[in-house]
């Protein structure tokens, strides 16, 4: 499933046990569950909320730019590609809402427990 926020820049806030990936088009992307980053390098690092790894001083670079895809799989699990060249995966919890994301008009998407997808469309 394809998210309607390609194309859209971004900024970043972190505290303790949330990730907030805010678009320049009003959308907000909550994560509260473990990811991952790949630099454009190849690089790649898990970031564990619960550990204190996601600072904003830490994510606020490597998460900036304009979306160039986001998508959901079956499973649950986000992928967002930056023009940076970096991505952010976001695998389903399974105990816990992983991700969450909200736009205008209603438009909601939630990655509840072991992946499955509660939607609701815009008005």
């Amino acid at each position: 499933m394809e998210l309607p926020i390609t194309g859209q820049r971004v900024s970043v806030a972190a505290s303790e046990y949330m990730v907030e990936v805010t678009t320049a088009d009003g959308f907000e992307l909550q994560i509260e569950g473990d990811m991952e980053i790949e630099s454009n390098r190849g690089d790649r690092w898990a970031v564990v909320l619960a550990d204190g790894g996601g600072s904003q001083s830490d994510l606020e670079p490597v998460l900036r730019g304009a979306i160039t895809s986001a998508v959901v799989n079956s499973s649950g699990t986000l992928t967002i590609d930056l023009d940076s060249g970096n991505r952010l995966v976001v695998p389903p919890d399974e105990e816990y809402e992983a991700w969450t994301l909200v736009g205008p008009n209603g438009y909601r998407v939630v990655c509840m427990p072991n992946g499955e997808l509660a939607i609701w469309t815009a008005d």
